[in-house]
């Protein structure tokens, strides 16, 4: 399963507004960035609503209402010189909706853009995110192991529901933690020791893994080693880090 992990992840861009052409013509590979990287990473993440855009022939001129900042100046509006590579989201579907934008700042040309690939999105899909973001500034000095647990359809491949309330089992050999998920899918351990951990879910019968995506440092080796038979993945947590995985469920048709 692992070496299809890439391919998955193709495929769950598409939630963030990729069509299948642009994800397939950029490469992806596991582990996608965590919040507290992007945030690090970026010169201002913000809640805004996306008010127009106009496509040009190389980008896209976009104008957000920004409703909260998290990072950088507080604006009430900015202007995204977004370019229209097969890397880089498309905001033509996003008119009126309000978006986690983490957004960088050329310092040539002065113009801001927002991090690609595929970081940010519909704030009603960043929960997971916003729970870190809201917890600023102490989440800098925290660690946290999070990730979600999704139902979707196999075809089209698109969004249903979040699985509530599901045991996520969280161990190496110092330490065992047990959490569950809340009502967006979010599960979530603060202050977590630092070192590898694998992630165990314990899914209602009526559902089984189809995706899981790795954030954060991933050590495949060691396991594999380990037992060379297993799909887990360790998850290594280090100082005021955050990493997880995001589990991707459907429906199990033998149950």
């Amino acid at each position: 399963m692992r070496e299809n992990v890439s391919l998955k992840f193709l495929f769950l861009v598409l939630i963030f507004a990729f069509s299948i052409e642009q994800s397939l013509a950029c490469t992806y590979g596991p582990p996608y960035r965590t919040v507290c990287e992007n945030y690090a990473q970026a010169d201002s993440v913000i809640i805004g609503k996306i008010e127009s855009v106009k496509s040009g022939d190389s980008n896209q001129t976009v104008i957000v209402k920004i409703e909260k900042t998290y990072k950088g100046q507080k604006l009430k509006q900015i202007v995204l010189n977004q370019p229209l590579s097969t890397c880089d989201p498309d905001f033509s579907d996003d008119v009126g909706e309000t978006m986690l934008l983490y957004v960088v700042r050329n310092d040539k040309t002065k113009k801001y853009s927002v991090i690609a690939p595929g970081t940010g999105g519909r704030v009603e899909r960043e929960n997971e995110n916003l729970y870190w973001l809201n917890n600023l500034p102490m989440s800098l000095k925290r660690t946290r192991l999070s990730g979600t647990i999704e139902l979707y359809k196999d075809s089209p491949f698109e969004f249903v529901d979040y699985i509530v309330g599901t045991k996520v089992k969280v161990f190496n050999d110092k330490n065992s933690f047990e959490t569950f998920t809340d009502k967006n899918g979010v599960y979530e351990i603060w202050d977590i020791p630092t070192g590898k951990y694998q992630i165990e879910p314990i899914f209602p019968p009526k559902f089984k893994l189809d995706i899981d995506l790795e954030r954060g440092l991933v050590d495949f080796d060691s396991l594999k080693k380990t037992n060379p038979n297993t799909n887990a993945v360790l998850i290594e947590i280090q100082p005021k880090g955050c990493g997880g995985i995001d589990f991707v469920v459907k429906e199990n048709p033998d149950k």
